[in-house]
């Protein structure tokens, strides 16, 4: 069994042969996230094998970033929040590269990302995760882990603080 581990995005890691099969996903890695991260804007974590060496292919990752958002009438959201908007952990994007998609690193990425959500929102306030996810497939994926449609027709998903853990 291969053993991995999670680290911040930086220089030894091969973003250029990111594939996960969705092009938003593979371009934000390769264009976006090192930029956003060095800015502060977000920060991107990466999965990798832990014995891997530079540069290290990725398997996976996730970004989170704080965020504001206007929750009243969400589902599992706080009664009488202020009318302003409140603050949350927004999963900016997570993929999986393709030869590693079936084999768990979603769900792992995904456990990793709420456990680092919970640390942050135990740490300054706010009222959960919010994800936007890209398909409705991917809307499928996040609801087995108890996130909830904001609405009906939304791809905006959130789960509660309490149920980050």
């Amino acid at each position: 069994m291969s053993r991995f581990a999670l680290e911040l995005l930086d220089a030894f890691h091969d973003r250029r042969n990111f594939e996960s099969g969705l092009e938003s996903i593979d371009r934000y890695l390769r264009e976006t996230a090192r930029g956003h991260t060095d800015k502060g804007v977000s920060l991107t974590r990466v999965l990798v094998h832990a014995d891997a060496a530079p540069p290290k292919p990725v398997l996976g990752y996730f970004t989170l970033t704080p965020c504001m958002v206007e929750a009243a009438g969400w589902p599992e959201v706080p009664k009488a929040l202020p009318r302003n908007p409140v603050g949350a952990v927004l999963l900016g994007r997570l993929g999986v590269a393709t030869g590693m998609q079936g084999a768990g690193i979603g769900s792992r990425l995904l456990s990793l990302a709420r456990r680092i959500s919970h640390d942050s929102l135990t740490s300054t306030g706010g009222i959960g995760l919010v994800v936007d996810a890209a398909t409705d497939h991917l809307v499928v994926f996040y609801e087995r882990y108890g996130f909830v449609r904001i609405s009906p027709d939304s791809l905006r998903l959130f789960l509660p603080a309490r149920s980050l853990v």
